[in-house]
């Protein structure tokens, strides 16, 4: 068991450090929606080959909570698009619904780390401190890839309250995410495969939730 946990944690690990330095080296060089399709498809590529290599239980509910979640947010962006109308996607490539198509399989990406990274944490600190500094972690890291975007061309905001260029409500709405899936992902190795697209219907659902109460706290 420590052994497959040690291989989990060099996946998981290396394919954030991959994202982290893929979407900054982007943000240099602006190569549009391709770039960002690529990353993400390189991602879930390795966490389905690490699975069927390992058959790794957490990692596969997880991929299962990240992948239905990443699907649910469409209507958190369909949200920030067309509702409040402070969230922009540069045009280009297919979309689905007001997104990219890349889009729900990027926040399936996102979350499976978080969750991940939460999970040991939880090892460490116990509920209430896992809580906390994953949220913290995802208010801190996540924002990157916001700020990050605009330089890509992937998408941008407008007409809000914003440090830098991310948006006041996005760093407050990505703590109120990074933290909740610590509580959903607590026992989820445990439980049966099925509860992972359960949980990927709440998180989903609470992307949404999150995004509007944090909206009407700081726009």
């Amino acid at each position: 068991m420590t052994k497959q946990l040690h291989t989990s944690d060099l996946v998981i690990g290396g394919t954030l450090f991959l994202t982290l330095l893929w979407n900054g080296t982007c943000s240099l060089f602006a190569p549009g929606w391709i770039a960002a399709s690529v990353i993400t498809g390189l991602n879930w590529l390795v966490f389905v080959v690490y699975f069927l290599a390992r058959r790794d239980r957490l990692v596969g509910r997880l991929m299962l909570l990240g992948g239905i979640a990443g699907w649910v947010e469409l209507l958190a962006d369909r949200w920030l698009v067309d509702v409040t109308r402070t969230l922009v996607y540069q045009p280009g490539g297919p979309f689905v619904v007001r997104s990219p198509l890349y889009m729900p399989f990027a926040w399936g990406v996102v979350l499976i780390q978080t969750a991940y990274v939460g999970w040991r944490i939880l090892e460490s600190l116990g509920r209430g401190g896992a809580v906390l500094l994953t949220g913290l972690l995802g208010a801190a890291t996540i924002p990157l890839y916001e700020w990050w975007a605009k330089g890509a061309m992937w998408w941008y905001y407008r007409d809000v309250r914003m440090w830098g260029v991310v948006p006041l409500y996005i760093i407050l709405g990505e703590f109120l995410i990074a933290g909740a899936l610590v509580l959903l992902v607590e026992r989820l190795e445990k439980w049966p495969w099925w509860m992972g697209l359960l949980l990927g219907v709440v998180e989903g659902l609470w992307i949404w939730i999150s995004y509007v109460v944090a909206f009407a706290l700081v726009r």
